[in-house]
C-alpha cells in the first residue's frame, strides 16, 4: 500500500465537477495547465519538462533522448491543417528520429497526427484520435498494425478499452479501480494518463504528447488493475494484472508499478 493513509484519498480527483466527471472542456490554444491541475510533474522516471510563457510544453529530455513541441503552421500535406511538430531525437543516434505533425481538434487536442522518419527509410506513421464531450480520449486507430482501441467511460473513469488489430486479434481490457491494497478508489490528483502502462493502448511515440496537454484529459480515479480476455487466431486467455503505488504527503503518486515485482517501476517527482 501506499505510504499515506486512504483517509487522504478524499479529495477532488482531476477536474472535478458536479456535473462533467472531468470539468469543463478548454477550446482553443493547447496548454499543460487545461489538463495538469497540480501542474506538470517535475521528472517521470528520469524525464524532464519545459515549458514556455503559455504553459506549453516545448522539450522533454530524458538521458540521450530529447523531444521538442513547435506551435504554429506546418504543411507537409495540404489536407491538413497542423499546428504542432513534435521531434524526436537520440543524441546517440543522430541519423534517426522522427517529425510527427499534428492537426487538433476545436477542444485543442490531436485529432489526427502523421509521422515521418528522418531517414526517410520507413514509410510514414498515421493515427486518428476521438475525444468525448468532456474531453477524453475515446478511439485511437493506428495505421502500423491497423491497431483500434474503443475506449469506454463510467463516471469519469475508462472502464473498458477495446482492442482490434489488422491479423485478427481481439483484446478486451476491463479496468479495475480498487483492489486488494485500495479498498476505496484513488482520486487521480496529478492527472497521470500512462495509456500504455495504465490502459493498454499502445501509443507509441505519441504517448509523449499528454505531457504537452494534447491528448484530452485524465481519468478521474487511478486505475488498480485489469483483467484481459483475449483472442489471438483460435486461442483465447484471461489474465488478470494488478497494480501498485506509493504516494507523498499531498496526496500525490510518486511510485508506480504492476505484477508482483517493482523493477520496472515509474516514478513521479512533483
Amino acid at each position: 500500500m501506499g505510504l499515506v493513509s486512504l483517509m487522504g484519498f478524499t479529495l477532488a480527483s482531476c477536474g472535478d465537477d458536479d456535473d462533467e466527471p472531468n470539468g469543463p472542456v478548454f477550446s482553443g490554444e493547447p496548454s499543460t495547465e487545461h489538463v495538469f491541475n497540480e501542474g506538470l510533474p517535475a521528472n517521470v522516471d528520469g524525464a524532464t519538462f519545459t515549458t514556455n510563457e503559455k504553459g506549453q510544453l516545448t522539450k522533454m529530455v530524458d538521458g540521450t533522448n530529447t523531444v521538442t513541441f513547435e506551435y504554429g503552421s506546418f504543411s507537409p500535406s495540404k489536407a491538413h491543417n497542423f499546428t504542432v511538430l513534435m521531434k524526436d531525437r537520440d543524441s546517440q543516434y543522430p541519423s534517426e528520429g522522427s517529425d510527427i505533425y499534428m492537426e487538433l481538434n476545436s477542444q485543442g487536442f490531436v485529432s489526427y497526427a502523421y509521422q515521418v522518419d528522418v531517414n526517410g527509410e520507413d514509410e510514414p506513421d498515421e493515427w486518428w484520435f476521438e475525444y468525448n464531450a468532456n474531453g477524453q480520449l475515446t478511439r485511437l486507430k493506428r495505421s502500423e498494425g491497423g491497431d483500434d482501441f474503443k475506449i469506454t467511460y463510467t463516471n469519469g473513469d475508462i472502464t473498458k478499452v477495446v482492442q482490434d488489430e489488422e491479423d485478427g486479434d481481439h483484446r478486451e481490457y476491463t479496468i479495475n479501480y480498487t483492489n486488494t491494497d485500495f479498498k476505496t478508489t484513488v482520486a487521480n490528483k496529478g492527472c497521470l494518463m500512462l495509456f500504455d502502462d495504465f490502459f493498454q493502448v499502445d501509443m507509441d511515440e505519441m504517448g509523449v504528447a499528454y505531457y504537452a496537454g494534447l491528448l484530452g484529459k485524465s481519468t478521474k480515479n487511478l486505475p488498480m488493475g485489469y483483467v484481459e480476455s483475449s483472442m489471438e487466431g483460435s486461442s483465447s486467455y484471461t489474465y488478470t494484472e494488478t497494480y501498485h503505488w506509493v504516494f507523498n504527503a499531498n496526496n500525490l503518486p510518486t511510485k508506480f508499478w504492476r505484477g508482483d515485482y517493482d523493477y520496472d517501476a515509474v516514478t513521479f517527482a512533483w
